[in-house]
Formats: C-alpha cells, structure tokens, sequence
C-alpha cells in the first residue's frame, strides 16, 4: 500500500469484484489505481480488460500480465518468514518449504494453485482437493481444523485485500434433474460425515460457515443454490470464514 491509497481500498476493491451500482469501469478502476500509486496494479487492469491472461501464449502482452501476476501476488510465507523451513532444518508445513504461501511445493510459479484475478487483485485461489484445506483429528469424535495453508490464505495478504475465498478443485454442486427445486437446482449435500462420498458431498461442520449461517435454503442436510457459480462461492466463503473464525 501508498500513502496515497485510501484505507477503504478493500471495501473498494470488493464493489469492483461484485460490480456494484457505483462501480467503476475497469478503465476508469485502471487509472484510478495508477493515479493513486500503483501503476502495475492499474497496467495489469488494462491488460486483464484486453484479455492478456493465457499461460500458453508467449505474445509480449501475455507475457508481461504473468510478469505482473507473479509480481502483484508474491505473499511471503509469515510462519517461516519466507525461508521455507525453521531454524533446524524442517520444511514449513504453511508453505511446504517454498517460502510463499501461494506456490506450491513443485516451483511452478504461483500457476499451481490457480488464483482467479480481478481488478487487479487476486480474488480466489483453488487448492487441489478438500483435504488440502481442511484436516481431521483422529478421534470417535473427530475435530476438524483447517491446515496451515488454508490458515495463511485466510489472512489478509500484503496487498492489504483479503481473498474472497478459497476453491477446492475436487469439489463440485451436484444439478438436480426435474421440477423439485426449479429456482435452485443446484445443491451441496452435507449429510456425509466427512463430505468423502462424492464430489458434491461436504463435510457437515462447515455447514454453518455457508452464507453467514443464514437457514435459507437449507432442508433435511443439502443446501440449494440458484445457479452452480453461486454454489461454488459458497463453498470458497465458507472456507475462507472458517479458518478467519477457527480458535
């Protein structure tokens, strides 16, 4: 952050990511980013507006918005400082030894945990599967803890604008065929003690981190959605406000 940008940047930022009424065009978002001190920010707008975002193409536009990416989304690791391990010698279990909390332990950049961008700042990210964002105690009554990543995802970034949530690529809301919920046919079942049994299965102790708590579409274990983008951010909340509320 500038000493120019404003300390409501991040509420500023979330009226761009949910186009509000009073919004601004991502033009008009670029120049006020560049006026306000952050000219890559407002050059990556331009380039994200122009559709410069392939990882396969090698144009000097593409090239520079990843340039840019990589750059605008670097977040170093605040367990281990981004060292990547502790003083002894073991890799962080936060980053796995990479030293930033948005690269994965293979080295390919920040592309493999793909991050969604908009408006210049990265609003979600997809970790692989539910496990790597949610972890189990052994137990006959299991506690479920989120992992150290998704703890670190949780927080706000040094961009100063938290995430809006986190996805999980092994997780999908499952249509329903036919005319039982015709205005929210898509649907979270969350009957499944540890949300294993299938794709659109999640485990039940996140049900009340799903849209604030609010009872609204919730009958006998499944919550029903409107359309599946709508069931998807569900799920990138909800476990986005479940690590921010764990203790």
């Amino acid at each position: 952050m500038t000493a120019t940008a404003p300390t409501n940047l991040p509420a500023l930022v979330r009226r761009q990511w949910d186009r509000e009424p009073d919004a601004m065009h991502p033009l008009v978002w670029a120049e006020w980013l560049e006026e306000h001190g952050q000219p890559d920010r407002g050059e990556l707008v331009r380039l994200l507006d122009e559709g410069r975002h392939a990882l396969d193409c090698d144009c000097t536009r593409c090239r520079r918005s990843r340039e840019l990416r990589a750059k605008l989304s670097a977040w170093p690791c605040g367990a281990c400082r981004g060292k990547g391990c502790w003083a002894d010698g073991p890799l962080c279990p936060t980053c796995d030894g990479t030293g930033d909390v948005l690269v994965g332990s293979n080295g390919d950049a920040h592309f493999q945990f793909p991050l969604e961008w908009d408006c210049g700042y990265p609003r979600r990210v997809t970790l692989p599967t539910i496990d790597d964002a949610v972890a189990g105690l052994p137990g006959f009554m299991p506690e479920w803890l989120p992992t150290p990543r998704l703890r670190a995802l949780a927080q706000t970034p040094p961009w100063g604008v938290p995430l809006d949530g986190v996805r999980v690529a092994d997780r999908g809301p499952y249509k329903i065929a036919g005319s039982a919920m015709p205005t929210r046919p898509w649907v979270w079942d969350f009957n499944s003690r540890d949300g294993s049994l299938a794709p659109h299965c999640l485990p039940r102790f996140l049900l009340p981190y799903f849209d604030d708590g609010k009872p609204e579409g919730f009958d006998n274990g499944l919550r029903y959605y409107p359309t599946g983008q709508a069931a998807a951010d569900a799920l990138a909340r909800g476990l986005a406000t479940f690590a921010r509320e764990y203790k």
